[in-house]
């Protein structure tokens, strides 16, 4: 029989049952990919991962796998965040403040994490994602079926905007809407997501409903993520790889005072019960192209405990 450790954390918040729970193995050396899924599963949650030894000459320092319910994903952000700030509170990371970067080996690439610390305090993570692309605009008749996979209409959308599909390392369709109202109006439609499914790239079923009109002062947007998995709408409580597109998309369309290092902050989970704080950071040079994306939160410990199998 296998003992396989586990750590559960909320990632995007500074305190317990906020932001977006993960489960993080942080030793999976001797699972197998199909009890990696199988665990994923068991836990219940949006992701799981497992962290395993790098890839011989990829140049990292930790391969971090992925795992939703019903598949191995190639990114997301908060699982990235709450891992590295488990193997960093493990003392697996040697931090050297105020900021220690290491590098994650995942399907997306050999992507940058910075961890930032004083003395032996973690204060947040934070993601390097990467370069924006731009894809699909959807428009007419697409733009409906979109629309009614999150069950609204045409006019709940923003015109500052279109929806389009943007990709830090995970695609999400970016749909901008006019205001709060219609962000908490949304809900997914199954049947509705199958067919926006199909206007979509192969495996990409999820959509970010946003908006320019935050509860807090101190925020940039109102977010909600909505994705198909196994059939099921499952709604995400706080998600670093939509928020990442999300904060390329506000620089890319001028929705924002873009400047060369442009900061903003994305609320998410209201709607359901878990408030999270989303930092995203975008850097440009020249005519406004994007050179960086970067998207970071603070992260709660939460409990421990071991899978047997």
């Amino acid at each position: 029989m296998k003992k396989a450790r586990f750590v559960r954390v909320d990632v995007f918040t500074e305190k317990p049952f906020g932001g977006n729970p993960l489960a993080v193995f942080p030793d999976a050396k001797g699972l197998t990919p199909r009890e990696m899924q199988l665990l994923c599963m068991e836990m219940n949650l949006s992701e799981t991962t497992f962290v395993v030894p790098p890839t011989k000459g990829k140049g990292a320092d930790f391969r971090v796998r992925i795992f939703v319910p019903d598949r191995e994903i190639p990114y997301a952000g908060h699982p990235t965040l709450g891992t590295f700030f488990v193997l960093a509170k493990e003392g697996r990371i040697r931090l050297t403040p105020p900021v220690t970067t290491v590098k994650m080996e995942s399907l997306a690439g050999v992507l940058p994490v910075e961890i930032h610390s004083s003395g032996h305090k973690i204060s947040k993570v934070v993601t390097v994602q990467n370069r924006p692309e731009f894809g699909k605009i959807y428009r007419d008749n697409e733009l409906d079926v979109i629309a009614e996979a999150v069950s609204l209409d045409r006019s709940d959308l923003s015109e500052k905007a279109p929806a389009q599909l943007v990709s830090t390392g995970l695609p999400w369709v970016i749909l901008p809407v006019k205001d709060r109202k219609a962000v908490e109006k949304s809900s997914g439609s199954a049947a509705g997501f199958v067919e926006a499914a199909k206007l979509m790239p192969k495996d990409v079923a999820d959509i970010y409903v946003t908006c320019l009109d935050p509860v807090e002062k101190a925020s940039t947007t109102h977010s909600r993520g909505f994705s198909l998995v196994n059939k099921n709408i499952v709604e995400d409580p706080a998600t670093g790889s939509a928020s990442g597109c999300l904060g390329a998309f506000l620089v890319h369309w001028n929705l924002v005072k873009v400047k060369p290092t442009t900061r903003m902050v994305n609320e998410q989970g209201y709607e359901i019960g878990r408030k999270s704080r989303i930092e995203m950071t975008v850097g440009t040079k020249g005519k406004g192209e994007i050179e960086s994306v970067r998207v970071g939160g603070s992260i709660v410990h939460m409990m421990d405990g071991y899978c047997y199998l």
